[in-house]
């Protein structure tokens, strides 16, 4: 930034660096690039997604036509197997080949011409597989065969199998979807936990460099004659979370709309409900940790301190993608009111419905008094430091300094 050009503007010097930050971030070939692999990575693991539930699978099925037996034929019964399975709403499809005799339907599962082969036998049936038989064909298999011979062993019997099955069918319906809520809530929770550990070291650990680079080269004094230091401060922190902040809502939005295609596409809402929280956390949560790294690059003295100096937002921000991928429960529900680590928990708790409507609204007011004292506490500490040459300062030194 020009110092005489801040001095003519007649915006507020924190403006100008914000402007400035966003500028070189947006031209920044690496920010561009990682960006992108992003995207793709998002956008192919959902068409990867809606590709898996749009296939279909076919399975091949050996029998042996066994002319002038009793009961259902092999056939009959892998037919009523794909019907099972498409009642079921599985995407599998049951083929049937017939071979000469019991040794040639073995001898095509071997040879890996058939998944498995229904062979009849003196009690029944018998299935076989070559190493491993899929259990989606095993059900269907076992289910349809002995269907088929109910209703065969009472027509012979010249018994009505309506009147057999009367009052013994069992109709299946819920309540509510929380089996499908829970399982997708979770994937959630891991999404939202890794977003932030991602977002927060690609915008926070450069904040920290660009500090310490001012500071080495003693562009920070110069820059410190002309506008007061807690307005570059300001001015670092509001580009890069500007920047933060859009880049996760384009991330969120296109997750959003590879879901919509998806077997969770009930859950859109809900899901966007929960990002709609999740962006307002993280946007609190990332004013904490810049500001920490804003700090940390402060107290070093050369680049190489960054890596020491950094420590403590580090392992804070390690503590929300940990906690975020753990936590359950009652912990959970304790981990969503504390400041920053709410930024995962509390969506992931609005997203499986375990929390009230009044719950995010407490735990936000909660993050932003926190980011305010924190906010307050970083400023103090990177003006005591930024200035100080000759050597890393620890935090504890820091605190001393001015006071």
């Amino acid at each position: 930034m020009n110092v005489q050009t801040a001095q003519r503007d007649s915006r507020p010097a924190w403006q100008i660096v914000a402007l400035r930050e966003i500028a070189v971030k947006a031209r920044d070939k690496n920010f561009l690039v990682g960006l992108g692999v992003t995207l793709a990575m998002v956008i192919g693991t959902f068409a990867v997604q809606v590709w898996i539930a749009g296939k279909t699978d076919t399975q091949k099925v050996a029998i042996v036509d066994t002319k002038g037996a009793s009961g259902p034929s092999a056939k009959q019964v892998v037919d009523g197997a794909a019907t099972s399975a498409k009642d079921g709403g599985a995407k599998v499809e049951y083929t049937s080949t017939a071979f000469p005799d019991d040794a040639a339907a073995r001898a095509a599962v071997t040879k890996g011409d058939a998944d498995a082969a229904l062979l009849r036998t003196n009690g029944g049936w018998q299935l076989i597989g070559d190493k491993s038989i899929d259990d989606g064909l095993k059900k269907n298999v076992t289910t349809s065969a002995a269907q088929l011979t109910l209703a065969s062993n009472a027509a012979s019997q010249g018994v009505e199998l309506s009147s057999l099955t009367k009052g013994g069918a069992v109709a299946t319906s819920t309540l509510s979807s929380d089996a499908d809520r829970a399982g997708l809530a979770k994937v959630v929770s891991l999404v939202f936990a890794f977003l932030f550990y991602f977002v927060a070291f690609m915008f926070g650990m450069p904040i920290a460099q660009s500090v310490v680079e001012e500071k080495q080269s003693r562009i920070v004094e110069i820059l410190a004659s002309a506008v007061p230091l807690r307005h570059i401060l300001a001015g670092k922190i509001i580009g890069n979370a500007l920047l933060a902040i859009a880049q996760v809502t384009l991330l969120a939005a296109v997750a959003l709309i590879g879901l919509s295609q998806t077997k969770w596409s009930a859950f859109v809402g809900t899901v966007a409900g929960a990002s709609g929280w999740f962006l307002l956390f993280f946007l609190v949560g990332f004013f904490v940790v810049a500001c920490m790294f804003a700090v940390a690059g402060a107290l070093a003295s050369r680049s190489e301190d960054v890596q020491s100096t950094s420590q403590p937002v580090v392992m804070l921000v390690v503590l929300v993608l940990v906690v975020g991928m753990s936590l359950s429960g009652t912990a959970q529900v304790v981990a969503s009111y504390v400041p920053v680590v709410s930024t995962v928990t509390m969506p992931a708790r609005i997203m499986d419905g375990s929390a009230a409507w009044w719950e995010p609204i407490l735990a936000i007011g909660i993050a932003i008094v926190a980011a305010y004292v924190i906010t307050r506490l970083a400023t103090r500490l990177y003006e005591r430091s930024i200035m100080r040459t000759g050597g890393r300062l620890s935090y504890r030194e820091a605190f001393k300094l001015g006071a």
